[in-house]
């Protein structure tokens, strides 16, 4: 009987302590969830080449191997998501061949949310991109319209409190005076909706970090630096941003990576087009870093920092920085930045 009761104590000893492991487990996971954003980001993608080839398999296999710890959330798709010409449908080729195949689902299981670029307009469809999820309810691919918005965590247990991240995506090629593609669309008045509903959604937001994600840059020291569509821009939104404390505006359009912080601009500017092409720096204008090499970001956010890096297809940081929100923090500790 003495034996069989310490038999029992043993057994629920040990069945108490695996559930509160599990219980940890759990708690640190929802921990995890709640107070970190992981996230990679890539643009000008959509080519089919080797060296989108490669660049998927480098995101694989940095998602792989941080699944066990602060999984990746997401991957941002910052435009030109199809050479040269755009999709024309939602059953085209090039859906299967430059994605749902391109990026090995069991590594990368996770939503892919994704803007238009200029190449994207060019069948006059860039709303087949759009459509495609609502006809593929199973893909990761994510593009809610022209402009949308995602907030991290998604839903908060206190509909009151404000959220870790919020993420404002948008058309920047719907502002161009110059596209014919573009112009199409004209009497649906996207760049003035577009515009007022980016101001309105910044005004508003509590966000502790709030990230812009577009296809165009507004400074670069690539190929298209000087291109009167970006210094339209700059004028367009770099006000916006200052005011918003907007802490990061990520594009493509120039294939390369650059980390760019800007004098009297306290939004950090990231170039993450090397995604399938590359191109040489052209200019030498802002600083701290520019690199004409195959790869992609990812960063990290907590409620105190963010964490950021450029890999090369090897997986070799190519540039690393920590920065604070512009939201909530000492001016003294808002920029922090290594190379």
């Amino acid at each position: 009987m003495y034996y069989h009761a310490t038999k029992m104590s043993k057994r629920t000893y040990w069945i108490k302590l695996w559930a509160c492991a599990l219980l940890y487990i759990g708690w640190t996971y929802a921990l995890n969830a709640s107070e970190t954003v992981h996230f990679l980001a890539t643009g000008d993608t959509g080519s089919g080449l080797e060296q989108q080839k490669q660049v998927a398999e480098a995101m694989a296999q940095y998602a792989d191997k941080h699944q066990d710890s602060n999984a990746v959330n997401f991957v941002i798709l910052a435009g030109d998501n199809f050479y040269n010409d755009g999709v024309k449908t939602v059953d085209d080729p090039q859906w299967q061949q430059k994605f749902e195949k391109m990026y090995d689902a069991k590594r990368l299981p996770m939503p892919f949310i994704a803007v238009l670029g200029n190449h994207d307009w060019r069948n006059d469809q860039p709303d087949v991109e759009i459509d495609y999820a609502k006809a593929h309810p199973g893909t990761r691919w994510q593009m809610d319209g022209h402009w949308f918005k995602r907030q991290f965590p998604a839903h908060l247990a206190d509909t009151n409190a404000a959220p870790l991240a919020e993420f404002f995506f948008i058309d920047t090629e719907a502002w161009s005076a110059t596209d014919s593609h573009v112009a199409h669309y004209k009497d649906k008045h996207l760049g003035d909706k577009q515009m007022a509903w980016l101001e309105g959604e910044l005004k508003k937001s509590q966000a502790r970090w709030k990230i812009v994600v577009a296809h165009h840059p507004l400074y670069s020291n690539g190929e298209h630096g000087h291109d009167s569509q970006i210094t339209f821009l700059r004028g367009r939104l770099g006000p916006l941003f200052k005011q918003s404390k907007v802490d990061a505006f990520i594009t493509g359009h120039d294939h390369d990576l650059q980390r760019i912080e800007v004098p009297g601009e306290p939004t950090l500017f990231l170039i993450s087009g090397a995604g399938s092409k590359l191109r040489p720096q052209k200019f030498k204008d802002w600083k701290p870093f520019h690199a004409s090499k195959a790869g992609f970001a990812a960063i990290r956010l907590t409620e105190t920092e963010m964490r950021g890096e450029f890999l090369d297809v090897n997986g070799k940081p190519l540039d690393v920085w920590h920065r604070k929100p512009l939201s909530g923090a000492p001016e003294s500790v808002r920029l922090k930045s290594s190379n």
